[in-house]
């Protein structure tokens, strides 16, 4: 965790240097607990860090322990057909939960905003019970945008009124995923332009058995 730790602070102060900008708070510490769990289910080698987390940064990594991770993403059509869906999964990489629904905009990033803001029709009151929860997405500019919110809700107690119900979670972090971390919930994404859906279990005749298959190739880490 501290050499973690060191490494994403080090990797955040060459972005101000380089760009003026710098990973918050939230994101350092968000992005170190996933690197720390995941580095419990694959074979690190000191000599090759570097490429250690190049490997995570490109793969779907479990939470920490009693914790559940949401993977959302959005998916938008030339004719301005859209959707948004997601994914929830345990700490051991167990499916929990998926879900789709189509919606109507005109901008790729806001759809993956809408997609966490569906979250209040989708999350159970078992969710709550975790010791926290991880909303993932692959869009940073989205993310970095609740980030922040998150951590003016934690100065000044105020938080806007879409995002209230997230305020029933014991712990919440936004956090960042690239592309190939995210594909589940980007299949879900692009089936919600047909059909809208909620899944709680694998055994559906309606679940595409590809679906499964990615998910237990996610589940062990399988690129």
């Amino acid at each position: 965790m501290f050499c973690t730790v060191i490494w994403l602070v080090w990797k955040s102060m060459c972005k101000l240097i380089h760009t003026d900008k710098e990973d918050s708070e939230n994101s350092i510490a968000a992005n170190a607990i996933s690197y720390a769990v995941k580095s419990n289910f694959s074979n690190l080698q000191p000599k090759i860090w570097d490429a250690n987390q190049r490997l995570l940064s490109s793969h779907w990594y479990p939470p920490p322990p009693g914790w559940i991770k949401i993977n959302i993403d959005g998916t938008l059509k030339k004719n301005n057909r859209a959707g948004i869906g997601g994914v929830v999964r345990d700490d051991k990489g167990r499916f929990l939960l998926a879900f789709s629904n189509p919606i109507l905009h005109w901008d790729a990033a806001q759809t993956e905003l809408c997609a966490v803001l569906f979250l209040k029709n989708v999350v159970k009151d078992w969710m709550y019970e975790a010791l926290g929860v991880i909303i993932e997405g692959d869009n940073r500019n989205i993310i970095n945008l609740l980030q922040i919110s998150v951590k003016r809700w934690k100065v000044s107690n105020v938080i806007e009124d879409s995002l209230a119900f997230l305020l029933d979670f014991k712990q919440i972090i936004f956090s960042y995923s690239s592309r190939l971390g995210n594909k589940l919930a980007d299949i879900c994404a692009n089936l919600s332009i047909d059909r809208s859906f909620m899944w709680e279990d694998l055994h559906g005749k309606s679940i595409p058995p590809f679906l499964y298959c990615l998910k237990e190739c996610d589940a062990l880490d399988v690129p």
